[in-house]
């Protein structure tokens, strides 16, 4: 048998093309464009990265917020320019989970212009070439990089085409703040106070401070009141950490009825509320009336994504104690989740073999092996999402899901497990009991591999409760995530657990009979299903092509099952 499915691997990975390597379809278009078609030697030319996305992808700002990266360019060694920052447009609200973790970035398209200067030494024509490295993200964030070449013209100074469209990405940048703007640090919160030289700028406008720090926590509502000279917003300082003797710098942006957008740099000094700004301090309710819609705003009414934090990790009032409730629980519920209840049919129907038998101490070591397979599961999860955030600046539980070649081994294992549950082949009698291979070793193995699989497929079925536990800590310090993805854990693997240990629960399993085998059978098909699923993550990250290999690779099992 095992030499059939090596013959089978074999056969695939030999039908493999040279050139079929995982390589991903990038979700964004990337180009560097130029105001200019020609300059001369010396010139400081206008160019700009250009990111055009596909439909519900973004990229992120220079504070990309609670998680993220900005775009950068990386130049060649033989590009000598010499580069000025990017110009960032005004950006939106990104609200990845609803009250506790909130992005600015891009949608759609972006534009980031760039001044450079073209070496003293360059003729005939110059070629700025480089990489561009970003953030791209949906349900999941991927890292992308694309190269970037623009050759120009050296010689008399020539406007181009994609003069007039970097001229209107640059009329998106903030402007320079013409006014005071001071901040209070009092003891009902800090305030801004924000006095403009032309008093009427702000009125009858929506108001968001975007920070260039982390002074603040992102995800919180601002309460805008308005006085006769300007405006006042309601913040609610970080408490992780940073550095508060400083003032937050960052823009302010307005928007009207109509949806004109203006952004405004300011750096606050400290101080007391700017005479006439507001009438009063701005309350803290648990709304704003800064929203996120296409345009990054909606129009007043309540915002779930811009409310109060609640368990924002970067909140006040943070507690470990009222989060590891919500882990636990949520564990739980996976048992429940479609994507695991498969799996969990591999252990319940050894389970009841087991049971049956009246061997209660083999029950115990099996129910111990596979607590051991979930629980140690979660916790190097959670090691490798400290490592992905640590690289990436961001990670989801589902990260695991965002490597073409981890969800291809998972598809395959999954359809295999699929074929086994159909009666396509058999591991000795049982996963979980003794018999040759896997099995063979007292049948602790095969529950310690069901632990880690239900671990690997199921967490990324974020349920309720789950979400918000993960939410709360996914920016706090890496003891703080690493224990509430083993209460996870835990809260996962306590059902078999105590059906392994205490014997009043035992009576409750079934009797073995015909039943189990054709309930077996049945669960193949939600194994097939999930591996269709899969197939579907892996379009997202690659193309069609890897999908189609894959597929083939799994035909190519199949084959090597059936020989």
């Amino acid at each position: 048998m095992m030499r059939s499915l090596i013959t089978a691997l074999v056969l695939f990975l030999a039908t493999l093309p040279g050139h079929a390597q995982i390589s991903t379809e990038n979700k964004a278009r990337v180009e560097v464009i130029s105001a200019e078609t020609s300059a001369a030697a010396g010139d400081t030319v206008t160019l700009a990265l250009k990111l055009e996305m596909d439909p519900g992808w973004h990229v992120y700002w220079r504070q990309p917020g609670d998680a993220g990266l900005p775009p950068q360019i990386i130049w060649d060694e033989a590009t000598k320019a010499n580069f000025g920052e990017f110009q960032w447009p005004i950006p939106e609200l990104l609200p990845v989970v609803p009250n506790q973790i909130m992005d600015y970035g891009y949608s759609d398209i972006v534009v980031l212009p760039f001044e450079a200067t073209v070496p003293e030494d360059a003729s005939g024509f110059y070629t700025f070439n480089g990489t561009a490295d970003y953030l791209i993200c949906e349900e999941i964030c991927i890292p992308e990089s694309a190269p970037i070449s623009l050759t120009l013209s050296i010689g008399a100074p020539s406007q181009g085409a994609d003069a007039g469209t970097i001229l209107q990405w640059q009329d998106k940048t903030p402007r320079a703040f013409e006014g005071n703007v001071a901040l209070d640090r009092g003891d009902a919160g800090w305030t801004l106070s924000i006095a403009p030289a032309d008093q009427a700028a702000f009125q009858d406008s929506n108001v968001r401070f975007f920070p260039y720090d982390h002074h603040i926590v992102h995800s919180a509502a601002q309460p805008v009141t308005f006085g006769e000279a300007g405006a006042c917003i309601a913040l609610t300082e970080a408490t992780d950490g940073f550095d508060t003797s400083t003032t937050p710098e960052g823009i302010i942006v307005t928007e009207t009825s109509d949806g004109v957008r203006t952004g405004y740099k300011i750096a606050a000094t400290n101080g007391n509320f700017l005479s006439g700004t507001c009438t009063e301090r701005p309350a803290m309710p648990a709304t704003s009336a800064q929203g996120i819609g296409s345009d990054g705003y909606t129009e007043g009414g309540a915002s779930p994504e811009t409310g109060n934090p609640t368990s924002s990790g970067s909140s006040q009032g943070f507690s470990l104690l009222a989060v590891l409730p919500f882990a636990f629980l949520g564990g739980l519920i996976l048992n429940l989740m479609p994507c695991v209840l498969p799996v969990l049919s591999i252990k319940a129907l050894g389970m009841t073999h087991a049971a049956a038998s009246g061997k209660a101490g083999e029950l115990k070591i099996h129910g111990l092996a596979y607590s051991a397979g979930v629980i140690l599961s979660f916790a190097t999860l959670a090691a490798a999402f400290l490592v992905v955030r640590s690289a990436l600046g961001t990670a989801s539980l589902g990260f695991q899901l965002q490597n073409a070649p981890t969800v291809i081994v998972l598809a395959l294992i999954v359809f295999l497990i699929g074929l086994w549950l159909m009666g396509m082949f058999e591991l000795g009698s049982s996963i979980q009991n003794t018999g040759s291979g896997l099995a063979a070793q007292g049948g602790t193995a095969g529950a310690f591999f069901t632990g880690v699989l239900a671990a690997v497929v199921g967490a990324p079925c974020v349920g309720p409760f789950l979400g918000a536990s993960l939410g709360a800590v996914i920016d706090q310090p890496a003891g703080t995530v690493m224990l509430t993805f083993v209460v996870l854990g835990i809260g996962m693997a306590l059902p078999f657990f105590l059906l392994s240990f205490v014997p009043s629960l035992q009576k409750w399993l079934p009797k073995p009979g015909a039943w189990m085998e054709t309930l077996k059978q049945f669960f193949a098909f939600p194994m097939f299903i999930t591996a269709a699923w899969l197939l579907a993550v892996l379009g997202a990250l690659t193309n069609y092509a890897v999908v189609g290999w894959t597929i083939a690779g799994a035909s190519a099992i199949a084959f090597g099952i059936w020989v």
